[in-house]
């Protein structure tokens, strides 16, 4: 046993070795587009969120969980809508509240590479991609500006560019190096919508690892200082929609600790089960009631007050007894029938007497009491006991007499 305590304790070492180097190093960078206010990794929009305050000084900045039409529900609302997503999801009555929210004189801000066809009909533009390797489409830069500063763009396998007609009343905002529209405003009623094609360029990546916060800053900077409705609905939904199960498969290592105890779990219902005998169940012997019968019967006998029919009863079994044992012919009760119940049982002659005697009375009388019954029931365990104790007569002494 000493022997293995060495391995057991190598091994225990080893594990905790193993635990720790996975827990200190280096996690992979999460490059996952998520656009959420709440992530901090690269393409996330946690750096953003947080300088809003600081862009639109006095005013509220509402995160939004709700779809727009919900939202915009109250009339009354005003202020800046912004969303800021890989694809831009809303259905006809999104839109239609959301043309409503503008044309009452507010601002509608949008980034994202796709954008919903209804939108798209309604404001009358197109987007298109082309291959972002070229170096005059990772670089972008406003038009209305009187610098013509580039802003680098993050590496990306497509770069996303806007197509409107000449017709179409629009306001160039921004292009990129190869001059493609990527930033413009398109006026609404009283109100615009500002539509951009580059959403990577408001991510965590863009404002701190490339270091380029200005565009961020200067685009929304064509945003009246006013309210700001931050939307959250389209990339994290609904916030009762969360569950436990969507938190623990949000997060890496608690999706994988959930799946190692749903894995560990299974494994121990599997040789568990293989393992353990089942428990025998206790099978109750089938009890002998016919003493219990003849109980209640004569119970019932007694307690109806009827003792002759008992007294009869006891004597039948009598002679059962005397014929099955000695071999007794009883149809004639008489003297010669006494004699030879003494003779062949070897019961005591007095006792023998006795009986005789109960057992004619109780025959010539119509009814008999409960002392009677009992004196007969107290003769007949007597002679029961002694015939049991010597169960064989003297039958030399019988033959010489008869």
């Amino acid at each position: 046993m000493k022997g293995y305590r060495r391995y057991i304790a190598l091994i225990v070492l080893l594990f905790a070795t193993l635990l720790l180097l996975d827990y200190f190093r280096p996690k992979p960078v999460d490059w996952t587009h998520s656009y959420s206010s709440k992530e901090k990794i690269p393409f996330g929009t946690y750096a953003l969120f947080t300088l809003l305050p600081d862009m639109f000084k006095g005013q509220p900045v509402e995160q939004v969980r709700q779809p727009i039409y919900n939202q915009l529900q109250d009339s009354t609302l005003a202020g800046n809508y912004i969303f800021i997503n890989e694809e831009f999801m809303a259905d006809s009555l999104d839109v239609n509240l959301l043309l409503d929210f503008a044309n009452r004189g507010n601002q509608v801000f949008i980034a994202a590479e796709w954008f919903a066809g209804q939108l798209e009909d309604t404001l009358h533009f197109t987007t298109d991609s082309h291959s972002s390797m070229r170096p005059d489409t990772t670089a972008m830069r406003f038009t209305g500006t009187a610098t013509a500063k580039s802003f680098v763009y993050p590496a990306n396998n497509y770069a996303y560019y806007l197509q409107v007609a000449d017709s179409i009343p629009h306001e160039v905002l921004g292009r990129n190096k190869a001059g493609k529209l990527n930033f413009m405003r398109v006026p609404f009623g009283a109100g615009s919508f500002f539509i951009s094609s580059v959403p990577l360029a408001f991510t965590n990546y863009e404002l701190l690892t490339l270091a380029e916060p200005a565009y961020a800053a200067t685009a929304l900077s064509y945003l009246p200082v006013q309210p700001v409705f931050w939307d959250e609905y389209q990339k994290q939904g609904q916030q009762a929609n969360r569950s436990v199960f969507s938190v623990l498969l949000h997060h890496e290592p608690l999706k994988w600790a959930y799946y190692l105890a749903l894995f560990s779990l299974v494994l121990f219902v599997l040789f568990k089960s293989k393992r353990t005998q089942r428990i025998i169940p206790v099978i109750e012997p089938l009890r002998n009631t016919t003493l219990d019968f003849v109980k209640v019967v004569g119970s019932l006998y007694f307690n109806n007050g009827n003792h002759k029919n008992i007294a009869l009863k006891k004597i039948a079994y009598f002679m059962e007894y005397l014929r099955t044992h000695y071999h007794l012919a009883t149809n004639d009760w008489n003297e010669e029938l006494r004699e030879r119940i003494i003779v062949k049982t070897g019961a005591d002659t007095e006792l023998v007497s006795h009986l005789y005697k109960q057992i004619e009375s109780i025959r010539s009388s119509n009814c008999i009491c409960e002392q009677t019954l009992m004196q007969l029931n107290n003769y007949l365990e007597d002679f029961y006991r002694q015939t049991i104790a010597r169960p064989t007569a003297d039958s030399n002494a019988w033959k010489k007499k008869y």
